[in-house]
Parts: C-alpha cells; sequence; structure tokens
C-alpha cells in the first residue's frame, strides 16, 4: 500500500492523474475537438517554460560537473572581494551565462559552500549572498521571465525587458549592496 501512495504521490504521477481527471471532467461540457484544442493552448503556454528550465538545469549540472565553477570560484576567492560575496558573484556569472535563477542559486552554493566554510563566512549570509546574486537581468533563457511576461499578457520585447529584466537587476545591485554592509555589521 505505501509503495503505491509513493508511486502515486511522484510528481509526475500527480500531474498525470491531474491531466486525465481535467480531461474526463471536460469530457461532459465539450467535444473532443475543443478539449484537443484547449490542451493545445496549454502547451503553447507552458513548453517555452519547461524547455528552458530543463536547458538551464542541464546547462547547470555541466558547470558543477566539468570544475568550471569550481575554478571561478577559486579565481573569485584570490580577489580583494569580500568573501561573502563570492556565492553572489558564481550566482551571477552562472546566471548571465545560463539564465536560469534556480540553477545559479543552487550552482553558487554548492560550488562555494565549502570554501566559505573554511573562510567562516556565516551561512546564513552565504544563502542569501547565493539567493540575491541571481537576481541579476532576467531575460529570454529563464523560465520565470517567461511565466511573468506570459501571465501579464506582453509580447513586446523591450516591453519585457523593461518590464521584468530592470527590475531585477535593480533588485539584484541593491541586494548586493546591503548584503555588504549587513555582512561588515552583523557577520
Amino acid at each position: 500500500m505505501a509503495a503505491a501512495l509513493i508511486f502515486l504521490g511522484n510528481p509526475v504521477m500527480a500531474v498525470l492523474i491531474g491531466l486525465l481527471l481535467a480531461v474526463y471532467g471536460l469530457g461532459a461540457r465539450y467535444t473532443r475537438r475543443e478539449i484537443l484544442k484547449e490542451m493545445e493552448v496549454g502547451v503553447q503556454s507552458a513548453g517555452i517554460i519547461i524547455l528552458v528550465t530543463g536547458a538551464g538545469g542541464a546547462l547547470g549540472q555541466v558547470l558543477r560537473d566539468s570544475g568550471a565553477g569550481q575554478y571561478v570560484a577559486e579565481l573569485i576567492t584570490a580577489s580583494p572581494l569580500p568573501p561573502v560575496l563570492l556565492p553572489f558573484v558564481v550566482a551571477t556569472l552562472v546566471r548571465l551565462v545560463q539564465g536560469s535563477g534556480t540553477v545559479a542559486m543552487l550552482t553558487a552554493s554548492s560550488i562555494t559552500a565549502p570554501i566559505l566554510a573554511k573562510l567562516g563566512v556565516n551561512p546564513v549570509f552565504a544563502a542569501q549572498s547565493a539567493a540575491m546574486g541571481a537576481f541579476v537581468f532576467s531575460y529570454f533563457n529563464d523560465s520565470f521571465f517567461w511565466v511573468v511576461n506570459r501571465m501579464q499578457g506582453i509580447t513586446d520585447v523591450r516591453e519585457q525587458i523593461l518590464t521584468w529584466s530592470v527590475p531585477t537587476t535593480l533588485a539584484w545591485l541593491t541586494s548586493g549592496v546591503l548584503l555588504v554592509v549587513v555582512s561588515a555589521l552583523f557577520g
């Protein structure tokens, strides 16, 4: 019984069950052609988001496995930057290279955690540093960029960048400055 519940609770299975229930529920009100048309609309909306997220995750894994991220972290450690900014800079570089904020945070955290532990950096500030570094310029490779713009109905590229990319960059800059100040005071 537990194995069956674990199987049904698997995210992929849960989504499949939800999809089947939705299609079955729509079958009472709509024709088969109308149901397929609505499913197509859903795939068009979510397809780019799923594709970008998967590609970003794959590239992040390549950066970790290849050792490129560790090499960059060691170069930054040798610089005169405060150690608390190490995850911030790594997350920023990963975000700009591959796009996904989530992948940037996870990559920066996993690469810099061992280095920061040796340097005695407060782990709370280190985690915030990785998260804040991933704010920088959200653009087309970021699935959340598409979520925000699709939900707002924005299709013009210039307007998308002004609406989402510029504010995320301002948040990145502000949080980076605040991180250094708060770390100096309480770190």
